[in-house]
């Protein structure tokens, strides 16, 4: 499973009602006829902006879902979030561990530490990746903004400090 997640915040001078509900619309209208390899969509406020989590099946899923974006159907509620949105960033995720989504609670963004190999990593992080409510993801392709990783939890956990760790608190929309 992959995740597109798009960090955006509200334009200065859009109302925060306003911004929440026409995301809504969005995401909502991407559920009435779905791209193929898509699984799901939620926003979430997130460090003082937003952000955007798109699941799919596979990278092919992602052709798909750029063009389900803005096609007919959906350009107006598309375009209507656009025209209210600044500062957008997006990554591309792979599910590293964990089997389902976690909606409130926490993400966790952290990064390796350097000379650290990806082996000797998750086996320091299996005190919390073996937890089924807990997924782990990772940046794919260095596509996308620093950290490389983020783990959703549903409660507040802190990670060794030479992770440098950005705990933030995830709210569903």
């Amino acid at each position: 499973m992959l995740a597109y997640v798009f960090f955006h915040r509200a334009a200065p001078g859009v109302e925060t009602r306003a911004y929440e509900m026409a995301l809504r619309r969005f995401h909502s209208s991407l559920t009435v006829a779905p791209p193929p390899g898509f699984i799901g969509s939620s926003t979430f406020r997130v460090g003082g902006g937003y952000a955007d989590w798109y699941l799919v099946e596979s990278s092919a899923a992602l052709d798909g879902l750029n063009e389900a974006a803005v096609n007919r159907a959906r350009l107006s509620s598309h375009d209507a979030v656009a025209h209210m949105s600044s500062d957008g960033t997006g990554k591309l995720l792979a599910l590293i561990s964990g089997a389902a989504p976690v909606g409130a609670g926490f993400e966790i963004r952290f990064s390796k530490p350097a000379g650290m190999g990806y082996r000797e990593l998750y086996d320091r992080l299996k005190p919390w990746t073996d937890r089924a409510e807990l997924l782990l993801w990772r940046r794919m392709m260095v596509l996308g903004p620093p950290p490389e990783f983020c783990l959703l939890a549903p409660s507040e956990i802190q990670l060794p400090a030479e992770m440098r760790p950005d705990v933030l608190r995830r709210e569903p929309l």
